[in-house]
């Protein structure tokens, strides 16, 4: 039997023993077995950071723990006093500027859902926030002096 000058393209079949190739475990939902009620119940995995948000630094850490201890910033400009915050990350074109960039509002009241107990509210009245306390950025570096000032 002739040969044809033809030579196939596929590489030659290895042993067993040679191939390079080793299969990773596939992730698999881990589950436990509540004996009283004879039931599966999944394990929750944990936490995971959103897609572009990242855990603060120490300094971020310092900054964010001074703004919550110094309270809501439009409450005490309308005399109400310390009243506890919620963090507001300052928005630029849409995304977070960052965890240094934030501000104390209280929630719900300054930052959302203040309709209801007559005050105004960050989210969604930005225009009306911004005429009646001045700008994020204004009350970011007034926080900051005041802040640096009790140091």
């Amino acid at each position: 039997m002739k040969r044809s000058g033809f030579k196939c393209k596929a590489p030659p079949r290895r042993a067993e023993t040679q191939c390079s190739y080793v299969p990773r475990p596939r992730a698999v939902a881990v589950a436990m077995v509540d004996t009283r009620d004879k039931m599966v119940v999944p394990v929750p995995k944990g936490v995971k950071a959103k897609p572009g948000k990242t855990a603060p630094t120490a300094d971020e850490r310092k900054w964010l723990d001074a703004i919550v201890a110094y309270g809501c910033i439009a409450c005490r400009m309308d005399g109400r006093g310390v009243v506890p915050p919620a963090v507001h990350h300052i928005l630029r074109g849409g995304r977070r500027m960052g965890h240094l960039f934030s501000l104390p509002l209280c929630d719900p009241g300054h930052h959302q859902n203040g309709e209801s107990k007559g005050m105004t509210s960050r989210h969604p009245w930005k225009a009306r926030f911004e005429a009646k306390y001045g700008s994020e950025d204004f009350l970011r570096r007034k926080i900051a002096a005041e802040i640096v000032r009790k140091c």
